[in-house]
């Protein structure tokens, strides 16, 4: 049924806004958080791997040349750092993505374009199941990992 639909009663036309606007909350939510969070993190990692490195170069100045495994950790961490960045970068799109497309669908529903159950349906598509996320956070947990052994091995 579209929104204006003479077999529509008032009572489910504004179940159906309601529906719509806390979808919509919620989604404009997501996207502001997600998008405050990655530029919290950007700025802090950013940060604190230049400290890190500056502390780093500082205390192997005076000792000569850093062990192969240090090297070795530096680039596994910052490799992880650089996913966590691409995994950050990623969900702030697709939550956009996510509120555009629904702001769309609800302009649709509204101009009588598309009915209440492909109002619904499209939505549900949209969000869908990408493995994108997950493929990002374990690579940059598997770097975290290979920075700790090559870590760990500089120290025996």
């Amino acid at each position: 049924m579209k929104y204006n639909d003479q077999n529509l009663s008032d009572e489910l036309r504004e179940l159906r806004n309601s529906h719509m606007n806390d979808r919509w909350g919620q989604l404009h939510a997501l996207t502001k958080e997600t998008g405050e969070s990655a530029i919290k993190y950007l700025f802090t990692s950013n940060a604190g791997g230049a400290v890190a490195v500056l502390a780093y170069l500082g205390s192997i100045s005076n000792n000569g040349a850093p062990a192969l495994s240090a090297k070795i950790a530096l680039v596994f961490f910052f490799c992880g750092l650089l996913f966590v960045g691409f995994y950050k970068a990623y969900m702030v799109h697709d939550h956009e993505g996510l509120f555009e497309h629904y702001k769309n669908l609800v302009g649709e529903y509204y101009e009588n374009k598309i009915g209440w159950g492909a109002l619904i349906k499209s939505d549900d598509t949209k969000v869908g199941n990408s493995n994108v996320p997950y493929f990002l956070g374990y690579i940059s947990f598997g770097s975290f990992i290979g920075g700790c052994i090559s870590g760990a091995f500089g120290v025996l």
